[in-house]
């Protein structure tokens, strides 16, 4: 204990000076259970003293116990912390410590006092550099004599990572050892506990970019490629060769850890200016599928060039393993390109259709990476979202990594969906520009450096990764014998591919969405901007955010979308902090209403949660528009129409859990007090009307845009469009409605919703595509959607658009559409 105490004297500057404290996770009493009423313990690899001054530097700041305390348990008192071996000065001979000696200590206070203790193991790297794996696993494969580990804190030391990890019981594992027939077993399971979080943080070397071209050019999959393109374009067989050899030299990524380690630093004070704080969520879950030896490919959403800041910097901090990232070529400029190629970034082409000599090599490329097992990146989205909302699926990447997979690679791939969220996200004025018809500026170096112009409080961030998609289990349920296509190849494409791969890229988007956590702002701005002026009272305001919370609340689903916070006031004062909206007096009352300029900001952000109440939101529409209804006739109405509502949002409510849903929505709104029932009749009540119209009036501009859809449809003439100029005939008919009908928002003529509704409609069969490629509707079913969506809105917003005056009431009209 002296020898310690002298020890801890002499070392405590030079260590706090050459080492850093970085504990994984980023934010370890967050995922981590401790109970600080308990008694706590600890177990590490080494009693070197640089470890536990590091382990005391870490604890002091989680508000635990050090490990050079001693652990009282009644009146006894004992050592706290066990480790595995203790260092030599000269020495790398293994010098053991029989941890069973003060385990048993532990054991028998527990039963003599009649409590238990909490272990905590905790790994301590002193380097997480893949590159030189010798370096970062040195201490926990084989232990490091002290003169060594001097010169490793003095030069590394800045590079540390201490994973904690959950803690366990004492008596648990007591009870574990008693019932197993093996010896030494807690020694032989501590160190390899310790070996597997040292490996999933550090993760794979990175590749040689020299080697990587000549192993690519190699294969047989590429030869085979060259082969087929020889055959097809009558070129040399060396041609190809250069060619594919300029495309790989091109694509390849170039990683070099010392540069990301640098600029992971600037990031994070760049980080702390910009944003305060983030909220992480499910990092746990990629560690357990990373320690499971599964296959790693990030799915984040695409909503601003910060995506890759915030992922890489929640990636880092948290011990992930650090991807491969798919970049468009559109960043491959200088200096943005060399500096983000030796992050870790690979660029292909935005758009591969039609070049299948690129497609096959850029196959190859991304199968090698799953084979060595490399963590990848890449939007499915393929760009970023102009209005807010999920964009739909780009394919092709997915079907690569599915033929990787059917190559017989042992390792399985997962998909990890993950959801970014912001409170201010920088590129929104240009999105708006681009969507009311302006030329998309050519990315630049200027450009991106443009996100840092103004020093000013953006807020928070929000990163969720989100339930798995695993390949292998994923096709075992969808084609169980996919087995038997297994091609070491991977040129092979199965009958069942195309419509697979389809199916999963649309659930992997939903359960992206199925991760979304609303903030302060979303909550503020969905209210604020399905008001009809976008001036609400401060006192509705509170009312709205808390209809919004008891909505997210009465679905259990819905849970993990709640904020950490969920007072009203709190959220509401956060959002106010953005300056996005402000406060008015009008008298006594206060109202709120949109900063200038910050309209389009808003509508962004009502955007990106608007998925989460989409159905409550059309269920509160069918009852403000009745007055009353048979409360069977509101499921069935909202069937009707929710189906588009789903596909459009990519809401993630599951079709076996639709019923259900309606059910609980009605009896919250009854509980709150929003409707009446009398027998099987639902009444609108007065109270809180305000708030329920709000909620309402959320969807309204899809259902306005379902009818222009729906009415364009009905107007054309069968074999005279193709799905691309019916969407130009329903984008030409929505900018002939007033500003009033469309709220003068430049999304909502946006292509790419018109082209989901085509979707839509081809799923549900509401026109076909004729071998010509021209649309035939069905006439029918055109219509009963129709006199499903006209009475859900105002008579002169049809009016408007269809030319007809709408009379009669909802009852009426969707008895005829059921």
């Amino acid at each position: 204990m002296m020898l310690n105490k002298i020890l801890r004297f002499i070392f405590y500057y030079p260590i706090r000076f050459t080492a850093t404290c970085d504990p994984v996770p980023f934010e370890p009493l967050k995922h981590i259970k401790i109970d600080k009423h308990k008694p706590i313990a600890y177990v590490t690899v080494s009693s070197s003293v640089a470890n536990l001054m590091t382990i005391e530097r870490l604890t002091k700041k989680l508000g635990l116990p050090s490990p050079f305390d001693p652990l009282v348990v009644g009146p006894v008192r004992l050592k706290r912390t066990a480790y595995l071996r203790s260092p030599g000065l000269f020495s790398s001979r293994l010098h053991k410590r029989d941890i069973y000696k003060i385990f048993d200590t532990w054991v028998a206070a527990c039963r003599d006092f009649g409590t238990d203790i909490q272990i905590i193991p905790i790994t301590v790297l002193w380097s997480r550099n893949p590159s030189y794996e010798g370096l970062a696993m040195r201490g926990i494969e084989a232990p490091t004599p002290s003169w060594r580990k001097f010169l490793t804190v003095t030069f590394s030391g800045r590079d540390n990572c201490t994973i904690v990890s959950d803690p366990v019981s004492a008596l648990a594992i007591q009870e574990k050892l008693e019932q197993s027939k093996y010896t030494n077993l807690l020694q032989r399971a501590a160190a390899l506990h310790f070996l597997r979080k040292a490996r999933s943080v550090v993760g794979k070397p990175f590749p040689n970019r020299k080697l990587l071209i000549e192993e690519l050019l190699s294969r047989p999959g590429t030869q085979a490629a060259i082969e087929e393109e020889m055959k097809r374009s009558g070129a040399k067989k060396e041609e190809l060769e250069v060619k594919a050899r300029q495309i790989f030299d091109v694509m390849a990524a170039d990683t070099r850890y010392p540069l990301l380690k640098f600029l992971n630093s600037i990031i994070s004070l760049l980080w702390r200016r910009f944003y305060h704080g983030q909220t992480i969520i499910g990092a746990n879950r990629v560690r357990e599928l990373v320690q499971s030896g599964h296959e790693i490919i990030y799915i984040p959403c695409h909503r601003s060039h910060m995506d890759y800041i915030l992922l890489s910097f929640v990636i880092f901090h948290e011990g992930l393993p650090l991807p491969q990232i798919a970049s468009g070529d559109n960043l491959n400029f200088f200096p943005v390109g060399p500096l983000i190629r030796r992050c870790g970034s690979y660029f292909i082409r935005r758009k591969m259709k039609g070049d299948l000599f690129y497609t096959d090599m850029f196959r190859e490329y991304l199968s090698l990476l799953f084979e060595h097992g490399y963590a990848t990146e890449f939007f499915i989205e393929g760009g970023r979202s102009r209005t807010g909302r999920t964009l739909p699926p780009r394919t092709g990447m997915v079907s690569m990594t599915v033929q990787a997979q059917l190559r017989g690679i042992e390792r399985p791939i997962a998909f990890i969906p993950t959801y970014l969220g912001y409170e201010h996200v920088m590129e929104v004025g240009s999105y708006m520009k681009e969507l009311g018809g302006a030329q998309k500026e050519k990315e630049s170096a200027w450009q991106l450096l443009g996100i840092f112009k103004r020093f000013r409080y953006y807020g928070r961030g929000y990163v969720t990764f989100g339930e798995p998609v695993i390949v292998p289990r994923y096709l075992s349920q969808a084609v169980p014998d996919w087995r038997k296509d297994l091609d070491p190849t991977g040129r092979g494409k199965p009958d069942w591919l195309y419509e697979t791969v389809n199916q999963m890229s649309h659930d992997i988007i939903i359960k992206l969405n199925d991760s979304a956590i609303a903030n302060g702002i979303n909550l503020c701005a969905l209210a604020l901007m399905s008001d009809e002026d976008h001036i609400i009272s401060m006192r509705g305001l509170h009312r709205c955010v808390a209809l919004f919370l008891k909505l997210l609340e009465c679905d259990e689903a819905r849970h993990k979308s709640l904020p950490e916070d969920r007072e009203t006031g709190v959220l509401i004062k956060q959002a106010l902090e953005l300056h996005k909206f402000h406060v008015y007096h009008v008298g006594d009352m206060e109202f709120v209403r949109p900063s200038r300029g910050q309209t389009l900001q808003l509508r962004y952000f009502k955007n990106n949660i608007l998925h989460l109440f989409a159905l409550p939101a059309l269920i509160a529409n069918i009852l403000i528009r009745n007055g009353h209804i048979l409360r069977k006739d509101v499921n069935t109405h909202t069937r009707s129409l929710f189906y588009f509502l789903r596909h459009e949002l990519y809401s993630p409510v599951p079709e076996e859990s639709l019923d259900k849903l309606i059910e609980i929505y009605i009896d919250t709104f009854l509980k709150e007090g929003y409707i009446t029932q009398n027998e099987d009749m639902l009444y609108i009540s007065g109270d809180g009307f305000n708030e329920f119209s709000i909620l309402s009036r959320t969807i309204r501009p899809h259902l306005i845009r379902f009818l222009v859809a729906g009415t364009a449809l009905k107007q054309i003439e069968d074999g005279t469009l193709n799905v691309d100029a019916f969407i130009k005939k329903c984008i030409d008919l929505s900018r002939r409605l007033s500003s009033y009908v469309t709220e003068n928002s430049p999304d909502f003529a946006d292509p790419i919703l018109f082209k989901i509704i085509c979707h839509t409609f081809i799923r549900h069969k509401y026109f076909e595509v004729m071998e010509d490629g021209t649309i035939k509707k069905n006439l029918p079913k055109v219509e009963k959607l129709l006199r499903a969506a006209e009475p859900l809105l105002a008579a002169r917003e049809v009016q408007a658009l269809t030319g007809k005056k709408v009379r009669g009431n909802l009852i009426k009209h969707n008895t005829e559409a059921s």
